[in-house]
């Protein structure tokens, strides 16, 4: 796992780039560009120092590090996800339905892990922003702007890691369940890789799955706002996942949904 000190800068650190994200390379290992970014700007974040906003409060300094750990549960899960792709790519079981059945399965593990990763790193950003803002309501006029900054900031952050680090991630698990074309798929799997259709069976097997722990309303709600509310250049995370990947949705029957179960606009 990489260290606090990546954070805190280094001279071992060396751009590099795999073809989709840009990625830092620190001792050997890969850490995605906008993460880095992120951690950076919560360590600098003018609250902690080993202080306490109240007797109640947690240590400030401690809620970074819980921040910096999802960050980097979001790096490792990102990388794992591009190795899952590689590796599933080329290959359909056409002639072996249960190592199919198997590799939905894990694939359906995989979604559901990444759903957690969501929340987790969505309750370390909102324990860190509270924390900012406590300790504003207490200090003075300049120190108050310069924590409000840096809650503004911190949006930027997490959004950031959303949308370059979570969303690639459950991007790369979708894509190897659409490998490229192969003398051995079959016409209906064909069919799906060229038209993106999401009524195969491949899919249909995955959602059957009952492990297969879904993205809420909430979560959904909580990206648009990150989304809205960050100073980035990506606010459409949450229109994808409502667009192209619904199927990772839990089907909320309400007047929050469309007549087909599908998510309406948190």
């Amino acid at each position: 796992m990489v260290s606090k000190a990546f954070f805190t800068g280094s001279k071992y650190l060396v751009e590099d780039n795999d073809g989709r994200q840009d990625f830092l390379r620190y001792d050997g290992e890969r850490f995605l560009s906008s993460l880095a970014s992120a951690g950076r700007t919560a360590l600098r974040a003018p609250i902690g120092d080993g202080e306490r906003t109240s007797p109640d409060a947690d240590d400030p300094d401690e809620l970074k590090t819980a921040y910096l750990k999802a960050l980097v549960g979001l790096n490792r899960r990102y990388f794992a996800a591009r190795e899952y792709e590689s590796e599933a790519t080329g290959k359909y079981y056409k002639h072996d339905q249960r190592a199919e059945r198997r590799f939905r399965i894990e694939t359906a593990e995989r979604f559901s892990d990444a759903a957690e990763d969501l929340r987790t790193v969505l309750a370390a950003h909102d324990a860190l922003s509270e924390a900012a803002a406590d300790r504003a309501e207490r200090a003075g006029p300049d120190r108050r702007e310069r924590l409000v900054a840096f809650r503004s900031a911190l949006v930027g952050c997490t959004d950031g890691a959303v949308s370059d680090a979570w969303f690639p991630t459950v991007q790369a698990y979708y894509y190897s369940l659409s490998p490229r074309e192969l003398v051995a798929e079959d016409r209906e799997r064909r069919k799906q890789r060229i038209e993106g259709t999401e009524s195969s069976r491949g899919v249909a097997q995955l959602l059957a799955k009952p492990h297969f722990r879904k993205l809420t309303r909430r979560d959904v709600r909580r990206i648009r706002e990150l989304n809205r509310e960050s100073p980035g250049t990506d606010p459409g995370v949450w229109k994808r996942l409502n667009r192209d990947y619904w199927w990772y949705l839990t089907r909320e029957r309400s007047e929050s949904t469309g007549d087909d179960g599908s998510m309406a606009d948190p």
